[in-house]
């Protein structure tokens, strides 16, 4: 990854994506961003968290209120970035 490509990266993230005030960096991240975002932030030596958001079509047992919660990156349409 170029170092205008960081730039471009950081800069849709901290515009689009920002959460201030929460405790993840960035929330509503469109799932296709995953690899940019994770070469982002391995190039600059940080560990970070995703979690996963969006509907989970594998729900067996579960109840409405986990699914969110509980999301795997195959049913994901957006994803969160923690730091750990």
């Amino acid at each position: 990854m170029t170092f205008e490509e960081k730039v471009r990266t950081f800069e849709v993230l901290n515009t689009l994506y920002r959460s201030p005030g929460k405790t993840s960096l960035f929330k509503g991240v469109p799932i296709e961003m995953r690899d940019r975002v994770l070469s982002y932030y391995n190039a600059m030596g940080q560990k970070v968290k995703l979690r996963y958001r969006g509907p989970r079509k594998h729900n067996t047992f579960r109840s409405p209120n986990t699914r969110q919660s509980s999301c795997l990156k195959v049913d994901a349409k957006t994803f969160a970035v923690y730091m750990r």
